[in-house]
């Protein structure tokens, strides 16, 4: 009998392409299982600065590239297609970052991270729209978040418990990391609609850990549930 599973991970996304990883296990009725195969396989070429990447089915995913494209891949088909381009600040580590997507009834909600220009600074926000082959109905749900050219954060995500969570760099500031009226250097958790949670730790803020330097890895412990962030280097914003 032979089962095999394909593994699509974000963090494989390169300059040249997404890579598909088969894992592809032989098991005879009886005696010892083969060594596992792994196979590699080009799902996608050709990608500008690729940042993000969320799947909303089995075979379908939006990807996002810096520069401001988003592009749509079909798995089945091995077919790529830009979608949508945000105006965006692509500057240093700043530009179009995150995707999330979730299933709303039969629409398909996308949420992004972006950097964008304010007169001479730099801001990051996160917009909610709608797929359906393009994206429409943009939304602003969170504005306001510090930008610069590095520490932007970026990483968007729905939790277990179907709440946002967005991840907000220091913008090279250290002590907004500290700071609880600041977006910056933090860990974010909205609702989807962009609200407060009643839960959160601190009243009326999106704010759910403090102290972050650059974090943009974040999951949860399949048992326990709890939330594993990772950070972009050790700087003492967390009093470590």
């Amino acid at each position: 009998m032979r089962v095999t599973r394909r593994v699509f991970v974000s963090y494989g996304l390169t300059a040249l392409g997404i890579i598909a990883v088969a894992y592809i296990f032989s098991k005879q009725d009886e005696g010892e299982p083969e060594s596992p195969r792994i196979v590699f396989e080009d799902i996608a070429t050709r990608l500008t600065v690729p940042w993000s990447l969320s799947f909303f089915s089995d075979d379908e995913a939006l990807i996002t590239e810096r520069g401001g494209v988003v592009k749509y891949v079909d798995f089945k088909s091995n077919s790529v297609e830009t979608v949508h381009e945000f105006k965006v600040a692509a500057v240093g580590e700043g530009g179009l970052l995150g995707v999330a997507t979730r299933k709303a009834g039969r629409r398909i909600e996308a949420y992004f991270y972006y950097t964008y220009r304010l007169g001479a600074n730099l801001r990051n926000r996160v917009v909610k729209t709608i797929f359906d082959g393009g994206l429409s109905d943009e939304m602003v749900i969170v504005d306001g978040i510090e930008g610069a050219r590095i520490h932007d954060g970026g990483r968007i995500r729905f939790g277990p418990d179907g709440m946002l969570y967005i991840t907000t760099g220091d913008a090279a500031k250290r002590a907004l990391s500290q700071d609880i009226n600041s977006l910056a250097g933090k860990i974010l958790r909205a609702k989807p609609d962009g609200g407060v949670p009643e839960d959160n730790p601190f009243p009326n803020s999106l704010i759910y850990s403090l102290g972050n330097r650059n974090p943009q890895g974040i999951d949860w412990h399949p048992v326990t549930g709890l939330l594993y962030s990772t950070e972009h280097g050790p700087s003492g914003e967390n009093g470590w």
